[in-house]
């Protein structure tokens, strides 16, 4: 039977993190143990999924770990991440943003507040992330990433898009630049057998040492049958995943192999060269610079 927690008028669940990778982690751990911050009210869940609304959560660093490994914690390939830019970033519209934010920066008054619109190019897309807006304050040195998502999976999805958030920072204001983050998101969600994939970053089983409800007892029973039973989930691609990722061994037979997708290899490309407007992807941008190089490099070897 589903649950509602608290009563039907809008709660605001404020939450405050020092680097996005707590904010990962706390937010996984919040839903494993249905803490009372996400959960006291404006809250639902049934066995098997959990649900929490209008989020807002403040970062003061946005910062994921360089070395947090995709490829090992969800089973994800390269590709997922150039499909994630290719699906929400026009690079020719970044490029107009981060324009108008040197020029706020190059005058003494500093006070901007600039929003970027996220596309949503695929069929098959969800349109979770809705806007950025990109604002400093007077008097303040650390400028703020306000994030809009319409809906987040917390497990595999939100570290991806916190990573996304942090990579666009980087190419707006550089590298060096710290950049706080704020979210709001209408509603943060999980089921069981994506959650458990927090697994494979800390033990499930200790954190709910002592825990003894109901919604504990599925996660400790779905955690136990993929470590235990990991062929048995059939082709499903969202149980296999997790299958896969906690349970490598038992599809070597397969071919399966454990492929290492690191958080500092995942990065948007900047460089100066001067791209077409309809050039707007990171795929059809790299196309382009190679081209572009070779292209170079002929003219250089006819001189």
């Amino acid at each position: 039977m589903a649950k509602v927690s608290g009563s039907v008028e809008e709660v605001v669940h404020p939450l405050s993190f020092s680097t996005s990778q707590e904010a990962w982690e706390k937010l996984n751990e919040y839903f494993l143990k249905h803490h009372r911050k996400l959960f006291e009210s404006g809250s639902s869940y049934t066995s098997g999924m959990s649900a929490s609304f209008n989020i807002f959560v403040k970062i003061k660093k946005a910062w994921v770990d360089p070395d947090f490994d995709y490829g090992r914690m969800f089973n994800y390939k390269g590709q997922k991440w150039t499909t994630l830019v290719n699906n929400y970033l026009n690079l020719n519209k970044l490029d107009l943003l981060r324009s108008k934010v040197r020029y706020f920066q190059s005058k003494n008054n500093q006070n901007y507040n600039i929003s970027y619109s996220f596309d949503n190019t695929h069929d098959n897309g969800k349109g979770c992330l809705l806007a950025a807006t990109f604002s400093r304050r007077l008097n303040d040195d650390i400028p703020v990433i306000t994030m809009v998502l319409r809906s987040s999976e917390i497990t595999k999805r939100l570290i991806f898009d916190l990573l996304l958030i942090q990579r666009m920072g980087e190419y707006v204001y550089g590298e060096h630049q710290t950049f706080m983050i704020n979210i709001y998101a209408i509603q943060m969600y999980c089921n069981t057998e994506t959650l458990v994939l927090y697994h494979g970053h800390k033990d499930i089983r200790e954190l709910l040492e002592g825990k003894n409800t109901s919604w504990t007892k599925n996660v400790l029973i779905t955690l136990n049958k993929f470590l235990n039973e990991p062929t048995t989930f059939g082709s499903y691609k969202v149980f296999l995943r997790t299958a896969k990722s906690l349970s490598p061994e038992a599809f070597k037979n397969q071919g399966h192999v454990v492929t290492h997708l690191y958080a500092k290899d995942l990065k948007l490309e900047y460089d100066d060269i001067e791209y077409p407007d309809d050039c707007i992807t990171l795929s059809q941008r790299k196309k382009f610079k190679q081209k572009f190089i070779n292209k170079n490099k002929r003219n250089e070897d006819l001189q």
